[in-house]
């Protein structure tokens, strides 16, 4: 096979600069396609007649930038441009196999509590639950999750809340109802799998912005507004997923002002906002004019009831309608129900309280056994930065033969932002202390042991 030599006349800079044009020229051009698997380090120095040490730095800029994807033992690609989301699956532990690789809900005798709630259920007006309804769910419901949130600090108004299939729902609605198909998206450097997921179904040119260890940076939201033009910012201001980042309240003014200033909307994902103790007040009561709130009770109750909500501004109330009956017509007015039972009968509050014991618990185990690792009170997941020379994809499949599941920072990365190398932690999945520990343990041997090298050749 011909060895890819690129042309490095037509451009300025020092000559490492010079190939890292050249590289995004030809992925451009489609000269080099996704997985193209480029030259050897030597190879390519030998070719260009420059050092070795010049096409290292090169392709390390590229894959800074995104480019690129390099691997120990596997060479130098074009980064691909498969969906994250297909990756995205439940995974099942085993014997062996620990699984700190997906958000859900710590393992609790739920069905001690939702058995006598459907017994109500069944005895009440239950063919009236199994017919079609309106697709906000009834005026009732509604409100009585008003007042429930209400009483959680999250000011809302009945006519401004509809239901959805949990949170992931919420966020196709949000793009739908806004018209954000195919237009430019910000959100956090790293975010969402799920949202990244929709996004590209939805052709929506996603744009991840800076982050520090509060999350989004102001500076860097106000620089992409000046530069680009988008119709929504994404963003998790509690417990963001990977990096557990919490916004102070300065911070979360200083967003508000900027989408003010730019007419940007903004989507709240707050379906980890009822997990932390004591929780700040959400972008929605800050700016209910412009902030879509989504929450559910998949993280905070039950996975498997599929309820969320959405507080939407009352300027798109019609297109959150409309969405709905396009997207599914309506939620189950009996899961709707059942959802209401569990919130009225002040059932939900002790599921929160017992996962936020047990989630304590495993923190400390975290800070024990990972002490570098990034935590905050009643966080589902952790964030590990990774020591040089390991790559976060390398680490998450050494992790993987010692049998841990880990979720790599590629996963989250958003548009061409360049991934820290690090993992999420989920410490929420395993179902016993004793599993968490067990997979933090391997994963700090891994750590003490002979890091990789990254080879020049």
């Amino acid at each position: 096979m011909t060895i890819w030599t690129p042309d490095l006349t037509p451009f300025e800079g020092p000559l490492y600069l010079k190939l890292v044009k050249a590289i995004e020229q030809a992925i451009a051009t489609g000269i080099l396609s996704p997985e193209t698997r480029l030259p050897t380090h030597r190879a390519l120095a030998d070719k260009l007649g420059v050092t070795v040490g010049t096409v290292t730095r090169a392709y390390t800029e590229a894959e800074r930038r995104g480019l690129l994807a390099a691997r120990v033992g596997h060479g130098t690609w074009v980064r691909g441009a498969a969906d994250p989301a297909n990756e995205w699956v439940i995974r099942n532990e085993d014997s062996q196999r620990i699984e700190l690789w997906q958000n859900l809900p710590v393992q609790l005798d739920r069905g001690a509590i939702i058995r006598p709630l459907l017994t109500d259920l069944a005895q009440g007006d239950l063919n009236g639950l199994l017919g079609y309804d309106k697709e906000a769910g009834r005026p009732a419901q509604r409100q009585l999750f008003v007042d429930w949130l209400a009483e959680q600090g999250i000011t809302a108004s009945e006519d401004r809340l509809l239901f959805s299939h949990g949170a992931q729902h919420g966020i196709m609605l949000a793009l739908l109802a806004t018209g954000c198909v195919g237009e430019t998206l910000f959100c956090e450097g790293l975010s969402y799998p799920g949202m990244l997921g929709n996004a590209r179904q939805l052709k929506n040119q996603v744009v991840g912005l800076a982050m520090d260890e509060e999350g989004l940076l102001p500076e860097a939201l106000d620089a992409a507004c000046r530069t680009r033009r988008a119709k929504l910012l994404y963003l998790t201001p509690t417990l963001q997923n990977p990096t557990t980042a919490t916004m102070s309240l300065a911070r979360r003014d200083a967003i508000v002002a900027i989408a003010r200033r730019h007419d940007l909307l903004i989507v709240e994902d707050d379906v980890n906002g009822l997990l932390p103790e004591s929780a700040l007040p959400p972008l929605v009561n800050l700016a209910p004019e412009r902030v879509i709130y989504l929450g559910s009770l998949a993280k905070i109750a039950c996975g498997g009831l599929r309820v969320g909500f959405v507080l939407s501004p009352p300027a798109l109330r019609n297109g959150f309608a409309q969405a709905m009956r396009l997207s599914s017509w309506m939620v189950s007015p009996l899961l709707i129900e059942l959802a209401c039972k569990l919130v009225s009968q002040r059932q939900i509050m002790p599921l929160i309280e017992h996962q936020r014991k047990i989630l304590a618990r495993r923190g400390e185990l975290l800070r024990h056994l990972l002490p570098g690792a990034r935590w905050q009170a009643g966080s589902m997941h952790a964030w590990l930065p990774l020591p040089e020379p390991w790559r976060s994809q390398e680490f998450a499949e050494a992790a993987n033969a010692l049998d841990v599941g880990v979720a790599s920072g590629e996963h989250f990365a958003a548009g061409q932002f360049a991934a820290p190398q690090g993992v999420r932690l989920s410490l929420s999945q395993p179902a016993t202390d004793a599993r968490v520990a067990e997979g933090l343990e391997r994963l700090a041997g891994l750590l003490r042991g002979t890091p990789p090298t990254n080879p020049l050749l």
